[in-house]
């Protein structure tokens, strides 16, 4: 969905989780930035909901994003972790990637983080990737997030049994990094060349 510049209070209150009367007590009181229109209506600007939501703690929906750009990274290969971030740079410089090095640290991860695409190894301390990869495709907040497992014991059975939890993508290890190419450029595209002018800016 192309998010207009320019909101109304029920476009806010939508996002917010609020009634549009709320927002209109937001606005009244001077906390959202907001004017009115020659009609009477009052409106608010996206970078101005986006800063009051930042401001709060507020998640942002997928909708406000300036770019689907978080990956998260989970294995418990510290060299392993490190290749891949650096093979992500490589290839898509506007990536915000984080990582974690167990199954429990990755649930923290993936709640705090948000990641539009998890890159799971299966074998790790504490929850395994087969259990991570159910967790997050029994969340409905994750219902969009790509999840590519890598992992050096890839096999048929394997393959099948992660397809069928929900895994998009099953690539061994080791890899090939034009196996990475199309799997990011599905979750996490590249900013269009307005967006980057403007982060250059």
């Amino acid at each position: 969905m192309n998010v207009p510049k320019i909101l109304s209070t029920h476009d806010v209150a939508r996002f917010c989780g609020v009634t549009p009367r709320t927002v209109l007590r937001w606005v009244d009181a001077g906390v959202l930035p907001g004017y009115l229109t020659g009609g009477g209506r009052r409106r608010i600007q996206k970078g101005d909901l986006i800063q009051f939501m930042r401001g709060r703690g507020m998640a942002l929906p997928d909708e406000l994003q300036p770019v689907r750009n978080r990956v998260a990274i989970i294995d418990d290969d510290l060299l392993h972790l490190q290749m891949m971030q650096r093979v992500m740079r490589s290839m898509a410089p506007h990536l915000e990637i984080r990582t974690a090095a167990d199954g429990f640290s990755a649930g923290a991860l993936l709640f705090s983080f948000r990641p539009h695409l998890v890159f799971l190894d299966l074998v790790m301390p504490g929850l395994d990737g087969f259990d991570v990869c159910r967790r997050i495709r029994a969340e409905p907040q994750f219902e969009g997030t790509g999840v590519a497992i890598v992992t050096g014991h890839m096999n048929a059975p394997v393959r099948r049994r992660l397809t069928e939890l929900g895994a998009d993508a099953c690539l061994p290890k080791p890899f090939r990094r034009a196996d990475l190419r199309p799997i990011v450029q599905r979750f996490v595209p590249a900013p269009q060349q307005s967006e980057r002018a403007k982060a250059v800016g």
